[in-house]
């Protein structure tokens, strides 16, 4: 089997496997987590969007990393730290940060899109990125 062959089959292994399901479950929850924040944030305390938008993406990823340690990788064996993973995950989520916050931005500013659609759709956009990163560098088994 040829490296490509191989890559693809560990992505659709990975795409199919208990723990996405379980990832997928806590990133639903980490939605609801983060629209909650961000409708806080912006429309009860009058916080400016994007900054509303980067406090509610921080509440999440906190969130997120305790409920996939708790649940979703609890059964990898990292020989790491809670700490350490922790500060990996957070790491991690840069990628996602900046995907939400650019794509929140040009969907709102240059688009003119609702912003609270936009959040929901800029937060969509770094899911894989996130479980890749997750499935590879936090919860490695290597």
């Amino acid at each position: 089997m040829n490296r490509f062959t191989r890559l693809i089959s560990k992505i659709l292994r990975s795409l199919f496997s208990a723990e996405f399901i379980k990832f997928n479950i806590v990133g639903g929850v980490g939605i609801l987590v983060n629209m909650a924040a961000y409708i806080v944030l912006k429309d009860w305390l009058q916080v400016y969007y994007m900054f509303s938008g980067a406090l509610a993406t921080e509440i999440a990823i906190i969130n997120n990393f305790i409920l996939n340690d708790l649940w979703t990788f609890r059964n990898r064996d990292t020989k790491m730290s809670i700490w350490i993973r922790a500060g990996l995950f957070h790491l991690s989520r840069l990628l996602g940060i900046g995907v939400t916050l650019g794509a929140l931005y040009m969907l709102v500013d240059l688009f003119k899109l609702n912003d609270l659609l936009a959040y929901l759709i800029s937060i969509g956009l770094g899911v894989l990125a996130n479980f890749y990163t997750s499935d590879i560098y936090v919860w490695s088994q290597k």
